[in-house]
């Protein structure tokens, strides 16, 4: 049986459901548990679209990061939650997750030494891309840049998923997956704070990584560019197009926490109500609202 390795992304998943649940579900003693209801049931039904051999929950530690260490402005739109009150915070419900996952016999892990999830995400995809298939499941397209002939990203959605193959990246961006991280360099990335080079929209910068490559071939080749306008600015804007792709361009870590025996994963059906009744959330007759 082919080895196929499910990557996901906590924290993604985490705020993703916390936000995205449209009913109040009340647990054991009055506790609302929607948002580890949903993230419970989303994992299941992700599991159940790709059927992994193999599975693995990486989280984000609470540690400064070490992109804003270098560039202040880095994420500075994301929210402050230690100043976020309790039943508005996501990170409240993470000791519940983590239990969850314990019942499912997932492994997890939260990032440290500075790393983010993007950086372990890299590290596993270049680790053993070679010897099983991988899908990352996230709605970062940060991970469009990992996308290959072995490794998927999957945005879950319920029936509106999608699972992003090197043919529909190409066909969404116009460019291949090694080069997304390029492009987002030219066009911005406002989730990111990352301001894009301005007078480069988003057929221009397929334009230029078709015709040039990475970005640093494309700044090689400034003189070569028809259009002076584009020529000048990039000229002009050399400096931020490089720190773009210092920022967007995923590292690795050099190290795993686990190895790929070590994420052995057995499906068994199990369904959402049955792990919070485990994991002492829900009373066995409670139903959602």
């Amino acid at each position: 049986m082919q080895k196929k390795l499910l990557l996901v992304d906590g924290h993604n998943l985490l705020f993703q459901m916390f936000y995205g649940m449209p009913n109040k579900i009340e647990g054991k003693n009055g506790k609302h548990i929607e948002g580890i209801w949903g993230f419970t049931g989303a994992l299941l039904k992700i599991i159940n679209i790709i059927e992994p051999t193999h599975i693995c929950v990486i989280f984000d530690g609470e540690q400064t990061l070490y992109r804003s260490k270098e560039f202040e402005n880095y994420k500075q739109n994301r929210i402050d939650y230690s100043k976020v009150e309790e039943e508005k915070n996501p990170f409240t419900i993470l000791p519940d997750i983590k239990n969850v996952l314990k019942e499912l016999n997932i492994a997890f892990f939260e990032t440290e030494d500075g790393y983010e999830t993007d950086d372990y995400m890299k590290e596993y995809c270049k680790t053993y891309e070679s010897s099983c298939d991988i899908v990352i499941s996230s709605w970062d397209y940060d991970y469009i840049s990992l996308v290959s002939d072995k490794i998927n990203l999957l945005t879950y959605k319920g029936k509106n998923s999608v699972l992003y193959t090197k043919e529909k990246v190409l066909s969404k961006w116009k460019v291949e997956p090694e080069y997304f991280a390029d492009y987002k360099a030219l066009v911005g990335d406002a989730s990111d704070s990352i301001a894009g080079i301005p007078r480069i929209g988003p057929k221009m910068a397929s334009q230029l990584i078709q015709e040039f490559g990475h970005v640093e071939s494309i700044l090689e080749h400034i003189e070569d560019i028809k259009k002076e306008n584009i020529r000048l600015t990039l000229d002009i804007f050399q400096k931020e197009l490089l720190q773009n792709i210092k920022l967007i361009r995923l590292n690795g870590t050099g190290t795993l926490p686990f190895l790929l025996e070590q994420l052995d994963y057995s499906y068994g059906n199990v369904k959402t109500k049955e792990v919070l009744i485990r994991c002492d959330l829900l009373e066995p007759q409670v139903q959602p609202a």
